[in-house]
């Protein structure tokens, strides 16, 4: 749909670009001139000479001259931009081209274009819409921008509380110290003072980066939604005013074209504006300020544990343990599994043993599992019992968050690759639309309105709207691609190499940062980066799950393996946040591994 910028140049003002040489938005149009004017030429220039001429504002558009343009963009298919709208698909309420015809309606039964009269009452109930979800999306847009300032002044505080939290340990453990100082060697008290700058230095940096990366994720999260809100305010003035020009007895093809692009735009605003609204109104801080307050409550009973110690080895040991108390707090610390459970996700309508090739979990602990055998993606409730399943069209091969509720699969059968969207309603899976693709898809990744997909010899940057933007990482030869992942703060993509068995890491334009190989990860599969940073990767043939240092440069440890956890070629791994856990996929296996980890 047209921006505001693009829709001047279909109705502007005469008098600024004959005199000004310059594109103003019009506002009124003169019968007798045949010309549209911008409110201060028409105030100044055209009422003063011709007062009496009829003028129609854009609230009577009807009465505006036709616009080709105008006309044009109206009748252009969302899909297909080179075609024009011939269709109505009455089966799936969707206007359609002759390209959509001959792709996705040559099964259904009702596809005609209904010209029929639309109804003065059905064009003043959109118009009603159109104006409520409007209002609404300022208002969301004004909370967004106010969030914005508030995170700001939240992290100037949280850094104020640390410092001063941080001076009164340093002065606590200096007066008790000092008392033990004088019973140690030089060589000793060196080693103490040492322990206690680095132990002070690195709460203190840990704390605010992890701080500051918080907030940034979420200042991120509040500046698309400022962008998206104006997207969404730009289309649906833009429709308003189609709508306004189509409505005229003699236009019957173009309003009801023009009304039903505003009930899909109308559906997918309201749907954004239940899953954004409350959230953002409960306000994005609480859950960091929280965090915060509980780290510096459990620090302020430090002074008094420093007290109790009656040696230098409790002063060390002390030490030690406050090195290792900001990791803990902010989860960025190895993972270490401590059980393991097993669960069937298999199902009665299943023709073939089920192949979990993708894992996604949902805020409130229910999982999706995308299943390759059986061309499914299955819903799971809290217990990994399977409560729903959808099916598609190809095998899926990835899956990825777009909302709280939606989430995009990619898609391959014979001569169709897509993403399809699905969403979750009341406990069912549900489509939610698909964006078709002249390639194979086999990963996907949503980072901030920014899609990537792998197509196997490429990773290539997608916008929201499904167009393509750049091809970020490309292999001169043929070489295999398989699944991709980006950090929480969007600065590093990752990308595996199939056939070679490594492990990229990239920069946000294509760059390559590091490159990761490991005898534990033979023909790489999986991967999955947590909500901390925590770079979790399945080695298919090697049969193991692997943590990798942020960076991509190197493993930090071995999460399970085929010996002692018994996975059977792993294809995918998640980390659940609600349950503290792994679940991991297999090939060719009808259970998923769940391993509890601390």
């Amino acid at each position: 749909m047209a921006t505001h910028s693009d829709r001047i140049t279909f109705f502007r003002c005469i008098s600024c670009k004959d005199n000004k040489n310059v594109e103003e938005y019009a506002l009124f149009y003169c019968e007798k001139c045949q010309q549209c004017f911008c409110r201060e030429c028409c105030d100044q220039h055209h009422d003063y000479l011709f007062r009496k001429h009829v003028k129609y504002d854009r609230a009577n558009m009807r009465y505006w001259p036709v616009s080709k343009e105008l006309e044009a963009l109206l009748l252009m298919c969302e899909r297909h931009t080179y075609k024009q709208l011939e269709t109505f698909c009455k089966d799936h309420s969707q206007l359609c081209c002759s390209k959509c015809v001959s792709c996705s309606h040559r099964k259904c039964k009702n596809v005609t274009l209904n010209s029929a009269k639309k109804q003065a009452a059905d064009v003043q109930e959109l118009f009603e819409k159109l104006l409520i979800n409007m209002r609404k999306l300022r208002k969301l847009q004004w909370c967004c921008e106010s969030g914005i300032q508030d995170l700001k002044s939240s992290y100037h505080g949280q850094e104020r509380m640390v410092h001063k939290m941080n001076n009164n340990i340093k002065s606590t453990m200096y007066k008790i110290g000092r008392s033990y100082l004088k019973k140690t060697t030089k060589v000793e008290e060196n080693k103490i003072h040492e322990l206690m700058h680095y132990t002070l230095f690195n709460i203190e940096n840990i704390s605010l980066n992890e701080a500051k990366m918080t907030i940034l994720r979420l200042e991120a999260s509040l500046k698309t939604g400022v962008e998206t809100c104006i997207r969404h305010h730009h289309e649906l003035k833009a429709l308003h005013e189609l709508l306004l020009y189509s409505n005229d007895k003699n236009k019957k093809k173009l309003c009801f074209i023009a009304s039903q692009k505003c009930k899909n735009k109308i559906q997918q605003v309201e749907s954004y504006l239940d899953e954004n609204s409350v959230k953002l109104e409960c306000s994005v801080l609480n859950q960091t300020i929280q965090v915060t307050e509980q780290y510096i409550v459990k620090l302020s009973g430090l002074g008094r544990l420093v007290k109790s110690m009656n040696a230098y080895t409790d002063i060390e040991l002390y030490l030690s343990k406050l090195s290792g108390l900001v990791r803990v707090l902010w989860h960025t610390d190895l993972v270490t599994v401590c059980g393991k459970s097993e669960h069937t996700v298999r199902i009665p309508s299943d023709t073939t043993t089920c192949f979990i090739t993708a894992i996604c979990v949902l805020p409130d602990g229910r999982v999706l599992v995308a299943d390759w055998g059986n061309k499914k993606v299955k819903l799971l409730n809290q217990q990994y019992q399977v409560v729903s399943h959808f099916g598609v069209i190809g095998h899926p091969q990835d899956m990825c968050h777009i909302t709280s509720s939606v989430v995009a699969v990619t898609v391959n059968a014979s001569k169709t690759h897509e993403v399809q969207f699905i969403t979750v309603r009341q406990g069912q899976l549900a489509e939610a639309g698909k964006l078709e693709l002249q390639h194979t898809c086999s990963g996907i990744v949503h980072h901030h309105g920014d899609r990537f997909i792998s197509c196997y010899y490429a990773l290539l940057k997608y916008s929201l709207s499904g167009k393509l933007v750049c091809s970020l990482y490309q292999y001169k030869s043929c070489r295999h691609i398989d699944r991709c992942a980006v950090s929480p703060t969007g600065d590093k993509l990752y990308i595996m190499s199939y056939p070679e068995s490594k492990l990229l890491t990239l920069a946000r334009d294509g760059t390559v940062l590091a490159t990761c190989t490991d005898t534990e990860l033979v023909c790489p599969q999986g991967i999955h980066v947590s909500p901390a940073g925590q770079l979790l990767v399945c080695g298919g043939v090697s049969e193991s799950i692997i943590q990798v240092d942020s960076e991509g440069k190197r493993k930090l440890a071995t999460l399970a393996t085929r010996e002692r956890d018994g996975l059977r070629n792993p294809m995918s791994v998640c980390y659940s946040s609600t349950t503290s856990s792994i679940i991991v996929g297999q090939q060719s296996d009808n259970n998923i591994l769940v391993f509890r980890v601390e």
